[in-house]
């Protein structure tokens, strides 16, 4: 048996040298869609943890938000109950991916988990974080393969798929916010997954069942647990109900029972997962905080008698502590969010989102002239596309509606038309919010990967209507291939913390400011005579 298994694989080996698999060329066996599938889909794989999950370390310092998150993992690390800005599953996957590294010991820093907030200087020495990081790049890298599994179900072509997946892969703002201490990659990956889920299900008919929308509101639930913007989500059932109750004959009891089964099992499924994960937090951290600490003292309003008590040894875990500590976790929140401030010098006005308004300097490190940005500043070319997405599909949707084209009567056209109301509901949305408290340019993430998706549909509608599209197709996924890359590459030292002259900083100010290049010139002295 094992005589004829090597010589099994020896064949095979001496039919790959010479270009061969069985009696076909290899390139053919490659060639196929099956197979290529595939092989691009490795590609992206690799490309993306090239791109997201490199360097983590890099720069050895907390920016922006980890000076938050870095204080709430040391809650974890010594599994202190505490409470958050934010839902706890992105923390919890933060302290999976530092117990995977296994650099916590590398410094002390066990009195970060007595501040909500640090002074980025009094991190130790020493501090690693890799750890930190790292599931957020891993959780980048399954984002990455997730979207090419969007573009392949939207073009049911490989190489088309793989690559509109670019968009992504190549995406600088979506790297450098993601290789960070940062809560988005969870929240985007999962929010992808949902969106999967939804559009299969909106593709076939098979799968518009009540389990894909289980599955579709446990997953979404997951993205709500991470942070809860992406709740707005769960809008994409409704223009899946939408369409059905349009196509419906009277009588509908067969549809809106569909449609209702449906409703309940999302609805079911989120609020599984949002308990879950609740309880699973409540019993992993039953330290009780040091009520004299800054963080401590912020936390006691919202810790109740029983779930005291139980922190402290005096009374048992009943549904009233479990209750009681969830509770506590939304009361926290919600007042953490009532005292936000409305405005702050690197917020930015959620209408102007599309136009890449407000990038953020993260850090700056000035040594001998030269000067290593973190910038989350993205990809221009990816930025304009995904712009141009959104008003071609307009303009098509209004020809459809108003003109009754029949070539705009596609079933890619009515993803267009769901994809783009989804985008709709969540700026408009976000707008809201943006006169509740303060906004960043990086909560239109969910938005801009949708406008991404509308990219593949256009492209799938215009080239059935231009032959030209399909007969010189390689050029025009050639131009989106190397436009992503060459936009990539030339933000890519802001992205990377890579060091830049002032000249080479200022030349990414064109065509618009995209950084506030360092450091600044001093004024010049004018001598009175």
């Amino acid at each position: 048996m094992t005589d004829t298994l090597l010589a099994d694989v020896k064949t095979r080996w001496t039919q790959i040298r010479s270009g061969k698999w069985g009696d076909e060329p290899l390139i053919r066996v490659l060639g196929r869609e099956p197979v290529l599938r595939w092989l691009l889909g490795f590609a992206i794989l690799c490309l993306a943890s090239f791109n997201f999950a490199r360097d983590l370390n890099d720069p050895p310092h907390a920016f922006w938000d980890e000076s938050y998150y870095v204080t709430a993992l040391e809650r974890y690390e010594g599994h202190i109950a505490s409470y958050a800005s934010h839902p706890p599953l992105g923390f919890m996957l933060m302290k999976v991916g530092r117990d995977l590294a296994g650099d916590a010991h590398k410094a002390d820093s066990r009195f970060l988990a007595e501040v909500k907030k640090t002074d980025t200087r009094k991190i130790p020495d020493g501090y690693s974080f890799t750890g930190v990081r790292l599931m957020g790049g891993l959780f980048s890298v399954a984002g990455a393969v997730l979207f090419y599994l969007i573009c392949l179900t939207l073009t049911r072509e490989a190489f088309s798929a793989a690559i509109f997946s670019l968009l992504y892969v190549f995406e600088n703002a979506l790297i450098v916010h993601f290789r960070a201490g940062h809560l988005d990659p969870f929240q985007i990956t999962f929010a992808l997954a949902g969106i999967l889920i939804w559009l299969r299900a909106f593709c076939d008919p098979q799968k518009d069942t009540w389990k894909h929308a289980a599955l579709f509101g446990a997953l979404i639930g997951l993205s709500f647990m991470v942070k809860v913007n992406t709740v707005v989500l769960l809008a994409l059932p409704g223009f899946t109900a939408l369409r059905d109750l349009m196509r419906s004959r009277w009588p509908m009891d067969r549809t809106i029972g569909h449609i209702t089964a449906k409703a309940v099992a999302v609805a079911a499924s989120f609020t599984v997962i949002m308990v879950s994960v609740f309880v699973l937090h409540t019993v992993a951290n039953p330290v009780a905080p040091n009520f004299k600490t800054d963080a401590g003292r912020k936390d006691a309003p919202f810790i109740t008698e029983p779930y005291k008590a139980w922190l402290e040894k005096r009374g048992p875990l009943t549904p009233q502590v479990l209750y009681d500590a969830t509770n506590g976790y939304f009361r926290f929140m919600n007042n953490d969010f009532t005292g936000i401030v409305k405005t702050e010098k690197n917020g930015s006005n959620p209408a102007l989102w599309p136009l890449m308004n407000k990038n953020i300097t993260y850090r700056w490190d000035a040594n001998k002239g030269r000067t290593s940005y973190v910038q989350m500043a993205g990809n221009l070319f990816n930025w304009t596309l995904g712009g141009l997405a959104l008003l071609a599909t307009l303009v098509l949707l209004a020809q459809r509606a108003f003109q009754k084209k029949p070539w705009l009567d596609t079933h890619e056209m009515d993803i267009a038309a769901a994809v783009l109301g989804m985008w709709i509901v969540f700026m408009g949305v976000h707008i809201w919010l943006g006169t509740q408290r303060v906004m960043y340019i990086y909560h239109y993430f969910a938005a801009l990967l949708l406008s991404f998706m509308l990219l593949p549909l256009l492209y799938q509608v215009l080239k059935s209507r231009f032959a030209w599209i399909e007969t010189h197709k390689d050029y025009v996924l050639g131009v989106v291939c190397v436009g992503a890359a060459a936009g990539f590459i030339w933000i890519s030292p802001l992205t990377y913390h890579q060091p830049l002259s002032r000249s080479a900083c200022e030349a990414r100010n064109i065509p618009f400011k995209m950084v506030t290049c360092q450091p600044k010139p001093k004024p010049a002295h004018s001598v009175s005579s």
